[in-house]
């Protein structure tokens, strides 16, 4: 079999494992399928047996990893997700040329187009799955939903609809480029203007002593006095649970009940139709354009 082939099947199949595992077992993925991957991920590099195709992969990967872990301790990503894109970016580097498409890539690393079919596919999931548990009937602007945020939807609409009309005047776009950039503009209106609501369907409200290290703290939810006066009694109080905050909130015996994101979209699924929405069509902005 082929290295690429072998490459190819590996992305589906770890995307596959990661899902399983953040659907199945409690958004927890083991170490040692973690860990596991990742080092597979380094050993498929090292069969370029090709020393600038080497540093070139792994130098990807380390920019992936090193932005991932940032944005991981800012308490905005998953710790496994951090993982999971560091080990597909050093799968397959280079975007290759899609099977469903012969549009060139133009040398984009394949970790970028992931990211973008990611985002695109969060930005629909999550208001049709959350919604529903919103109860947005009973909700109203200006009461539960705040003027500013309904305001925003609005301007994020209006937004898209620019560039909707300079891609189809000076760029040129594809019915199904239409189709997406409609979901998307949807799919954004809808997380700006019920952002409060999806967010509260995503917490549960719990003690220290219920903390798991890598939860996510939904300091926005929380009042901005009640976050400052934590930040000045617990220093290391931020949106991300780490080991040092649950034994510094244990030693000083804060009791309080916490938002935490215990609820959160289970990010794999995404990532996994992301895998397979740039294998097949490649950068989905290209796609969109040139088709």
């Amino acid at each position: 079999m082929e290295i690429f082939a072998v490459r190819v099947i590996s992305l589906i199949a770890i995307g596959l494992i990661y899902m399983l595992f953040d659907l199945f077992n409690k958004r927890n993925i083991p170490s040692w399928f973690v860990y596991s991957a990742l080092a597979y991920g380094i050993l498929l590099t090292v069969l370029y047996l090709n020393v600038s195709s080497i540093l070139i992969s792994a130098a990807i990967g380390a920019v992936v990893f090193a932005a991932g872990y940032l944005v991981y301790r800012n308490g905005s990503l998953g710790a496994g997700d951090v993982f999971e894109f560091a080990t597909l970016s050093l799968i397959l580097p280079f975007q290759a040329l899609p099977f469903f498409t012969r549009t060139g890539q133009l040398g984009l690393p394949f970790i970028i187009s992931v990211f973008m079919a990611t985002g695109i596919t969060a930005l629909v999931i999550v208001p049709i799955y959350y919604l529903p548990k919103s109860h947005i009937r009973h909700i109203r602007i200006g009461k539960e939903i705040p003027k500013g945020d309904a305001g925003r939807a609005i301007l994020v609409s209006l937004v898209y609809l620019i560039f909707a009309i300079f891609l189809i005047t000076d760029v040129g776009i594809s019915i199904a480029g239409i189709a997406v950039l409609i979901l998307l503009m949807l799919g954004s209106a809808m997380i700006m203007l019920f952002q409060k609501p999806i967010a509260e369907s995503m917490i549960e409200y719990v003690t220290v002593y219920k903390f798991e290290e890598g939860d996510m703290i939904a300091t926005n939810l929380m009042e901005p006095n009640s976050v400052g006066k934590i930040k000045k009694h617990i220093k290391n109080f931020g949106r991300l649970v780490t080991p040092e905050l649950i034994k510094e909130m244990k030693r000083k015996k804060i009791k309080n009940r916490f938002p935490v994101y215990k609820k959160a979209i289970p990010l794999a699924a995404p990532i996994f139709i992301g895998i397979v929405t740039a294998l097949l069509f490649g950068n989905v902005i290209l796609f969109l354009i040139v088709h």
